[in-house]
């Protein structure tokens, strides 16, 4: 295996390419490009590159323009650019410099300080990325032994009870699911990626005060009395009290989030929950977003003492408040994860949990040992980049958004209003606009073919839109990450009368 590192020399002169690699020797492996468009597309093309050495003055787009790319794509965090000008002035080098450029070399060449600079360049990163994947293999670790963890809490309580060793990884996976939505439709809880993780974990210890009541109440098959209902409900006290006396520093967000989830998860809305009868914003959007979830898994979990609702009885019951009040926001929440989590939760294996798009990104994350910031974020970027200039450059017609993942589907009119929206991908969005199977089956040939370097496809076709039956211009662009190996992530795309 050729392990020499790769540096994509960037210059319109073949003479000048030829003697840098000429001055750097046979030690490395290296790609050559004439002008800036063919350095981006190769970036793009995720081919490994260890150092890049730029030219200024280039036909097309020159090195400035190539560093702009690339400082809004964030790529160059983690690709090194030397700057390669005959070119002296001070301007010019800070410019390159500020727009993170990792040295300045000027022609003509002494091969001595080029081969110098080019191996600090790359020791540099290459002791940076040990550095990196030292830190991501801590993490991983960690990531793994937290859930390791809770699944042994899990199978600890799941055994003295009768309810699913499962139960505490629903809500965990539920929880997660519900605030990653509330932070799609409101901004108003300013919750960061942080807080997510951390309610999240804090959500597996919502019901650990249940190790205090006794078993013959936790297991009675029947319906409790007043007496023993009085018991069963001091649990959400005594999971806050343990939290308290195991003297733990009360100030962590970690230890305060558990605390207060463990005592107000069964808090209502209304001001009719308990045991304090908070009402309304007094209860912490933590403990709403767990108490909304142990609801739904509760009743779609089969107990000594009942049956198991199926999935849209459960969603029913939850909406019409016979479960006691929820918070509007939360109400709104479920009933659009409502598909994802019926396709999550209909198999009662964790491993189900894949249907659920973040969570396999994450796993992707994990399993390729990259850290967020560096790999992962630097994708979601440029695809949200793509969208972006696409219906930016598409505006003020029918515009369509499709999640290949989630299988979600959107589109909006030219007046910005939802057209259509769907979560399930069983359901026929062709049959939904009346279009004939030769043009679904065209149209599906079509994007079977598209690929990083050709995305798009333009068709006509006859179909049915707001009462309208005629003929429509559909475009399709297709959206691609190297995170997924085997066909692009999304399509974006507008559907225009052909009139």
């Amino acid at each position: 295996m050729d392990k020499r590192q790769n540096i994509l020399i960037v210059d319109d002169s073949k003479f000048n390419r030829d003697i840098l690699k000429e001055i750097l020797g046979e030690k490395y492996n290296y790609l050559e490009a004439e002008n800036g468009n063919q350095a981006i597309q190769m970036i793009g093309e995720n081919i490994g590159i260890d150092l890049m050495l730029l030219d200024i003055n280039m036909p097309q787009m020159n090195g400035f323009e190539v560093l702009k790319i690339m400082k809004r794509s964030q790529c160059i965090e983690e690709t090194p650019v030397i700057m390669i000008s005959s070119e002296e002035s001070v301007d010019t080098m800070r410019e390159a410099y500020e727009m993170g450029i990792t040295d300045y070399i000027t022609r003509p060449f002494d091969s001595v300080i080029v081969k110098k600079r080019v191996q600090n360049t790359l020791s540099l990163y290459a002791n940076q990325n040990n550095l990196v994947n030292v830190v991501v293999n801590q993490i991983y670790e960690k990531e793994e032994n937290n859930n390791i963890m809770i699944r042994i809490l899990s199978s600890i309580l799941g055994s003295r009870n009768s309810e699913s060793r499962e139960h505490i990884l629903h809500i965990k996976t539920a929880t997660e699911m519900m605030l990653r939505q509330l932070i799609k439709i409101t901004d108003v809880y300013h919750l960061t990626e942080a807080d997510i993780a951390l309610i999240t974990t804090a959500s597996s210890l919502h019901d650990i005060g249940k190790i205090y009541i006794p078993e013959e109440i936790l297991n009675k098959p029947g319906r409790l009395t007043d007496e023993e209902f009085k018991i069963m409900k001091t649990h959400s006290e005594l999971g806050a009290d343990i939290i308290q006396d195991m003297h733990l520093p009360q100030e962590k967000p970690l230890v305060h989030t558990v605390w207060e989830i463990c005592r107000w998860h069964h808090e209502r809305w209304d001001g009719k929950g308990y045991p304090d009868g908070l009402k309304g914003e007094e209860i912490p959007i933590s403990a709403q977003v767990v108490s909304i979830a142990d609801v739904y898994d509760a009743l779609t979990s089969e107990r000594c003492y009942k049956k198991a609702f199926d999935h849209d009885t459960a969603i029913k019951m939850i909406l019409d408040g016979q479960c006691g009040q929820f918070n509007p926001i939360l109400f709104k929440c479920l009933k659009e994860l409502s598909p994802r989590i019926f396709k999550m939760f209909s198999n009662e294996t964790y491993d189900s949990i894949q249907y659920y798009e973040a969570q396999r990104l994450s796993n992707e994350i994990l399993s390729e040992k990259s850290l967020p910031r560096k790999n992962y974020s630097q994708h979601v970027i440029k695809v949200m980049q793509e969208k972006i200039d696409f219906f930016k450059k598409n505006s003020g017609r029918n515009s369509v958004d499709y999640n290949a993942a989630s299988g979600q589907l959107t589109m909006i009119n030219e007046n910005q209003q939802t057209l259509y929206q769907r979560d399930d991908p069983k359901f026929d969005v062709f049959k939904e606009f009346e279009v004939s199977e030769e043009d679904v089956q065209h149209i599906k040939g079509l994007l079977a073919h598209t690929s990083v370097q050709d995305k798009e496809i333009s068709v006509q076709i006859e179909a049915k839109m707001e009462n309208n039956r005629q003929l429509y211009n559909l475009k399709l662009h297709t959206l691609w990450s190297p995170l997924k190996k085997d066909g692009y992530i999304g399509i974006v795309g507008y559907v225009d009368s052909a009139k």
